[in-house]
């Protein structure tokens, strides 16, 4: 993708708030980012977050209870992996990701992006932190839909894990 917009490892790393070392690693295979940095990269580049993720398909998109692409949801050792429940490729519209939460787990980092985000709540408690110190708490079986492009962050409330369906 960087390739077929003209783009330098140096300024998509400079566009994108990371070094031209880890994106010649990503591209070389030795290294994976973070969601919040895939979705900066992919603002960079000027295409979906899905469109780096893989190849389109026009097909109906199974994903199995334990199988699916998991991403990192921070840079930390102790991050989440986040579990990618929906098909990727450039035409696909939305996104659907599964937490899990964990105390212990490194805190998630500031996170913005183009579009909306629907976050439910299956198990376990979460605040969402704002940018303009807002702070929304949801316990199982809430939801909340939000702005993507408002700066935000999850939080674990409690000690017990959360699970959380996130939709974008």
């Amino acid at each position: 993708r960087r390739t077929a917009v003209d783009m330098s490892i140096a300024e998509l790393g400079r566009r994108a708030g990371v070094s031209a070392a880890f994106i010649s690693q990503v591209e070389a295979g030795r290294s994976s980012m973070s969601i919040p940095t895939l979705y900066r990269v992919a603002s960079a580049l000027g295409c979906s977050a899905n469109a780096l993720l893989g190849a389109s398909e026009s097909r109906p998109h199974v994903t199995r209870a334990g199988s699916g692409m998991t991403l990192p949801a921070s840079s930390g050792k102790r991050t989440q992996l986040t579990r990618l429940l929906s098909r990727t490729g450039d035409d696909a519209r939305l996104e659907s990701f599964h937490y899990v939460i964990a105390p212990g787990d490194d805190e998630l980092e500031w996170f913005c992006h183009g579009g909306e985000d629907f976050v439910y709540v299956i198990a376990g408690s979460i605040a969402i932190e704002f940018d303009d110190g807002a702070v929304v708490e949801l316990g199982s079986g809430d939801s909340l839909h939000h702005a993507g492009a408002v700066g935000h962050r999850w939080v674990l409330r409690g000690e017990m894990t959360a699970e959380v369906l996130c939709v974008v």
